[in-house]
């Protein structure tokens, strides 16, 4: 047991010092590019807090091999290792606590990510443009059920959608529009008043008018959360919880959902590669000092590492912009990269 806390305190320190050094490396050079366009002391550290707290979402999974490697490393160099393999120790136990601090963490992180945090980098952005976190969308048009909507604007903060119409169709044919200045969200729908409804009337299968009616309160829209809309408009970040949340509503729209999967994959799948890289590392990692050459050993794991991460973000990428399908980008790879990992973890260990 004493080992096991040994060792996970190691790699918690060594993974700590990468992703807060290469994260506020990367904040810092950030916020003096931008610090001038930002008015005001408080606003200024809260962009840095914000812009800290985006990136730092964007490397752990990096830091995450990057410690182990070094904590192997100073394991090798000072002969640690070979001293808990002569006290009876195998790698098994020995990797253990490395898999423990990255579960341990992980699920801290997809736990933020369901919260505010997850909107970080649009909350830096927000402080940059001087507007609200969540600005309103202009002239949006989308489906509803077999039914289309065309919004003049739709308030995210307030909840409101303004100058609205609803078509209305049966079948092929439009049967009707339906006219209402504002509708609130409340309680998973939104709630239109004071209508104006336009009934189509047709002969032999070609309209001739309309009649006008109206009607006092609808509910409509039910499943459009205001911020699954703008994530489906914009399709920006997202928190976990809204992500599953648009994928539920694009389900029951028979709606492409590959940009909601892709970045759900992205919080979700795409760290996973560290683990198994840490074994596959772990698995080829010399007992001795000796046939160790740290600046080789250095060289090709951090760039194994940078290539794996640079292929789950482009098929992320790709993912995103419609060319592969979002199942088979980051999780086919992360499968694959187990199937690689036990193969080998059996043959060099076992």
């Amino acid at each position: 047991m004493k080992a096991f806390f040994y060792l996970a305190k190691q790699y918690l320190k060594s993974f700590l010092i990468v992703a807060f050094g290469l994260t506020f490396a990367a904040t810092l050079i950030d916020f003096i590019q931008y610090v001038g366009d930002i008015q005001g002391v408080n606003r200024k550290l809260l962009y840095f807090y914000y812009t800290f707290c985006d990136f730092f979402l964007f490397i752990y999974p990096i830091a995450f091999v990057f410690g182990a490697i070094i904590t192997f490393s100073n394991l090798v160099w000072r002969s640690h290792l070979l001293s808990f393999l002569s006290f009876g120790y195998n790698k098994q136990r020995l990797i253990k606590p490395f898999i423990s601090v990255f579960l341990l963490i992980y699920l801290i992180i997809v736990g933020l990510n369901f919260t505010k945090f997850a909107y970080s980098g649009d909350s830096a952005r927000a402080i940059l443009d001087n507007r609200q976190l969540f600005k309103s969308l202009d002239k949006i048009f989308f489906k509803y059920n077999n039914n289309f909507v065309f919004a003049q604007k739709m308030d995210v903060v307030a909840k409101e959608f303004k100058g609205v119409t609803l078509y209305i169709k049966k079948g092929n044919k439009l049967t009707d529009i339906l006219h209402f200045k504002s509708a609130k969200f409340e309680n998973g729908k939104w709630i239109a008043k004071n209508i104006e409804k336009k009934t189509m009337e047709y002969k032999d299968g070609k309209p001739i008018g309309y009649k006008i009616s109206h009607l006092q309160k609808k509910e409509i829209l039910q499943g459009y959360y205001p911020k699954v809309v703008r994530l489906l408009y914009e399709g920006k970040r997202m928190s976990i919880i809204d992500g599953i949340k648009a994928l539920i509503l694009l389900k029951e729209q028979n709606i492409d959902s590959s940009k909601v999967k892709s970045s759900l994959y992205t919080k979700l799948v795409m760290p996973l590669f560290a683990p198994l890289l840490i074994v596959l590392i772990f698995a080829f990692l010399p007992l001795h000092k000796r046939f160790l050459s740290r600046a080789k050993y250095l060289l090709l794991t951090m760039g194994a590492t940078l290539i794996t991460w640079t292929v789950l973000y482009s098929a992320n990428m790709l993912s995103l912009n419609g060319v592969i399908n979002p199942d088979l980008g980051q999780p086919l790879i992360i499968l694959l990269l187990l199937l690689l990992t036990i193969i080998v973890w059996k043959k060099k260990v076992k």
